[in-house]
């Protein structure tokens, strides 16, 4: 008897809706910045600065196509934004890099010139004041070639290629660099940071190795999944069932579906090749490159005028 083939496990239809996790986590922040901070002014001015400051990055996400975005807020730390692209352009993610912080420094700097040319009530002038420092300073930080915050993002994508070597030490100094600061400021929160970058790191190196046995075995990944044969599906399962140690239990009979059968598909989409387009000329690299320094110079600048006037 011949055994039956079923055809690839259909991708959910179901999109997942991440604005009620935003939501939740935005709530989360809040509260907690509310308490640590004990001044719900200052919270709210600093929950208003991350807002804007992810919104230009999903923004410039959505204008590009990315799917299932949201942005997320961490507690004590910070926000990101998330989405997903099989196909990612070099130039399209400098634009989505810098669409975080630039917004936010233009505005501070407009707002700290509006502070000076306008008369103020006290109280409102100086919140203002305290507010477009904190625009220009925190947007700026970010700016820092350090993985992963904006400018080490910058550079890791744009000037190193992220899935060198290099790009690899780079992020990996970059771990060791935010744990010292975080034991140096006893802030250890921070830790969270290079843990998660030495987790990812630790899920890059399994991926990659069941990569090359995907082109051991000559299958064609650099497709989408909705184009990946039924035949090529069960082929990529099995290796991951050999190779990968959350799918050790899973039956390797290609005529059921196993109750992992829908952690097995999102795995293998994340197997399909995410290409990165090297579309960025030498001139757009140093454009790219005068930008961010220039935006680093400013906040260098504002801060040591800042301390100055202080």
């Amino acid at each position: 008897m011949a055994t039956v083939t079923l055809p690839k496990f259909p991708a959910s239809e179901k999109k997942s809706n991440p604005w009620i996790s935003s939501l939740l986590s935005l709530m989360a922040y809040i509260l907690v910045a509310t308490i640590f901070i004990n001044d719900i002014k200052i919270a709210l001015i600093l929950v208003f600065i991350l807002l804007i400051h992810e919104a230009g990055h999903y923004l410039a996400m959505r204008y590009f196509r990315y799917h299932e975005t949201g942005i997320f807020f961490i507690p004590l730390l910070g926000a990101f934004v998330s989405g997903s692209k099989r196909i990612i352009s070099q130039q399209e993610s400098a634009i989505i890099i810098l669409a975080g912080p630039l917004p936010g420094i233009l505005l501070g700097l407009s707002l700290s010139m509006l502070t000076k040319t306008l008369s103020l009530e006290p109280t409102v002038g100086a919140t203002l004041d305290w507010s477009a420092m904190a625009l220009i300073l925190l947007n700026g930080l970010n700016l820092l070639p350090l993985y992963p915050l904006d400018g080490g993002q910058l550079l890791n994508r744009v000037f190193l290629d992220e899935e060198s070597t290099l790009g690899r030490v780079f992020v990996f100094f970059s771990a060791l660099l935010i744990a010292a600061l975080a034991l140096l400021i006893q802030f250890y929160a921070l830790l969270l940071f290079p843990l998660l970058l030495l987790w990812r790191s630790q899920k890059d190196r399994s991926l990659k190795k069941i990569e090359a046995k995907l082109k051991e075995a000559g299958i064609n990944t650099d497709i989408d999944y909705e184009d990946l044969p039924d035949e090529d599906y069960w082929k990529i399962r099995t290796l991951l069932i050999e190779n990968h140690p959350r799918f050790a239990s899973v039956d390797s009979a290609t005529d059921s579906y196993d109750e992992k059968e829908a952690s097995i598909q999102i795995m293998i989409v994340s197997l399909l090749d995410r290409r990165l387009m090297m579309d960025l000329s030498l001139p757009k690299k140093l454009m790219i490159a005068t930008l961010w320094m220039a935006a680093l110079f400013l906040t260098v600048l504002f801060g040591f005028l800042s301390w100055r006037g202080n």
